[in-house]
């Protein structure tokens, strides 16, 4: 069964973060992550674990983060407030501009 919760700022009570993870455990692990923009805006004004939905399945929980993500609007693409580096569900296909190549603000993937 999976879990789907939300992170939000304690300054402003924003959410910028949407994550699924197999148990309860994932939603308050701050040990395991790597987005770096994650890290900051906790180190800066710190966080508030919501679990909105526990008892899904997988795809049932895939389904809802990319719903949430959607919703809410990922900061690398100019479309919202979250921090997710992919649009949601399964895999990291989908890397957002956020990730760049020696922290230089030169963006990994190029449209142009």
């Amino acid at each position: 069964m999976a879990i789907v919760y939300l992170h939000r700022r304690t300054d402003n009570n924003e959410i910028f973060y949407v994550g699924i993870g197999n148990d309860i455990k994932r939603a308050y692990d701050v040990k395991n992550r790597c987005n770096k923009h994650w890290k900051g805006i906790v180190k800066k004004y710190g966080h508030i674990v919501e679990i909105i939905e526990n008892d899904l399945s997988w795809e049932d929980a895939c389904i809802k983060e990319k719903e949430l993500i959607k919703k809410y609007g990922r900061i690398d693409l100019n479309e919202g407030t979250l921090v997710n580096m992919t649009d949601g569900g399964e895999g990291q296909s989908n890397r957002g501009r956020l990730e760049q190549i020696g922290n230089r603000g030169i963006p990994l993937h190029s449209s142009a």
